[in-house]
């Protein structure tokens, strides 16, 4: 959680009185609206856990997308001229433009359908396509150095599932590396991570983007829409939301060879995410339904060959 003292030093950079910030979110509660009549976002880092590297680099593939015409969060410049601001106490702020859109929600069903899923499927076809021809000047992270994997030795996990972490190191190992299967990803749109205006979808956050296969982000997407259902409508509403989403994925990006790895990645995204849960958790503020939780995340792991229990295509 960002102290008063950072929030404040940022508002003073920025000359916004408290007043006119308002808490958004964020994983670590560091995300704000700030403004009186024009409003925009202020994301506050701290720089021992995201580097000026990391950052700069999503900031110049925000940059390029926004140029391909692909409807991602704007970056803006600051006074300096820079996207990257620098204060005290080892931490750093960037502001992006305000979004006046809506995250849609599974209980709207006015919204949530066939006409959203082939959008968000486009949106993502068009990010993969941009991929191919991005030549970045930073440096971004392939899978492998991602921070949870380059820690997963030290968490104590369950020797078989430890076992499925080094069997998936393997089988990724021998994947095609080739620009129609593999390249920078988004790794987290979900339907939490863009907006709707209208008929218009905007992504946002970029924060989890790296060197990863296409079939991957495909996958997130439909390992977190799965958990919007009871289990015993899954299948039936997976089916139909695979359709729609590569209904619009397809206008966007027409290759889509890699769809024969799409059940392994699902598989993967489900042990990444009890993983990235395990480690940074704090167990001792859970409720009791989020213990439950992850312990049936646990049982399934440990006793399922297959999350979903159904091939997807």
């Amino acid at each position: 959680m960002i102290s008063e003292e950072v929030l404040t030093e940022v508002l003073s950079q920025l000359q916004c009185p408290p007043s006119c910030a308002e808490l958004l979110g964020g994983y670590n509660d560091n995300v704000f609206e700030v403004g009186r009549e024009e409003k925009i976002v202020v994301k506050i880092m701290e720089s021992s856990v995201y580097s000026y590297a990391s950052q700069r680099a999503e900031l110049e593939w925000l940059d390029y997308l926004h140029a391909q015409g692909v409807k991602v969060v704007k970056p803006l410049r600051l006074k300096s001229g820079n996207y990257i601001q620098p204060i005290s106490n080892d931490f750093y702020f960037i502001t992006f433009e305000k979004i006046n859109g809506l995250h849609p929600s599974p209980r709207d069903k006015d919204v949530w359908g066939p006409t959203l899923f082939e959008l968000w499927g486009e949106a993502m076809g068009k990010i993969h396509t941009a991929a191919k021809n991005y030549v970045p000047t930073s440096n971004h992270p392939h899978w492998y150095q991602n921070s949870l994997l380059l820690q997963i030795h030290s968490i104590q996990l369950d020797p078989l599932i430890m076992k499925k972490w080094n069997s998936y190191d393997k089988q990724l190992k021998k994947l095609p590396r080739t620009k129609d299967y593999y390249g920078l990803i988004h790794g987290d749109l979900h339907h939490g991570n863009f907006l709707i205006t209208g008929n218009d979808l905007t992504i946002i956050d970029f924060a989890d983007s790296e060197h990863h296969w296409f079939a991957y982000d495909v996958a997130i997407a439909i390992y977190h829409t799965a958990h919007t259902v009871p289990k015993l409508d899954r299948k039936e509403f997976v089916k139909g939301f695979v359709y729609s989403f590569m209904n619009g994925y397809t206008r966007a990006n027409s290759n889509t060879t890699f769809l024969s790895q799409i059940d392994d990645f699902i598989n993967y995204r489900h042990l990444f995410s009890y993983t990235y849960h395990t480690l940074n958790a704090d167990k001792s503020q859970l409720t009791e339904q989020q213990h439950e939780y992850l312990h049936e995340m646990e049982l399934s792991l440990l006793t399922k060959s297959s999350y979903l229990g159904f091939s997807v295509i």
